[in-house]
């Protein structure tokens, strides 16, 4: 195996773990909309907790988006570079 090799594989592996995070990313804002949601109509919850709930889920949604971006980028320059050697990486 080349180092050139060495390096496509880890930047596949690279990818696929960007992909994981974003699956982590978007739990996390599913479930702070889920916790805004069971507290917005309770009276004895402060004012500011609801929206920011919101924004932490809204800043979730950014951040999985932002990786998923960087995941394809990274799969296309992955791709490219193993064809360029001749090769087609797989996942296992």
């Amino acid at each position: 195996m080349t180092m050139d090799a060495v390096r496509d594989e880890e930047l596949f592996s690279l990818e696929d773990r960007l992909r994981a995070e974003v699956d982590v990313l978007a739990g996390a804002a599913r479930r702070l909309e889920e916790q805004a949601a069971r507290l917005e109509e309770r009276p004895d919850v402060p004012d500011w907790c609801v929206p920011s709930l919101r924004r932490q889920a809204e800043s979730c949604r950014t951040a999985a988006e932002d990786l998923r971006g960087a995941a394809s980028v990274l799969g296309r320059h992955t791709d490219r570079a193993a064809g360029a050697a001749g090769t087609r990486l797989t996942a296992d």
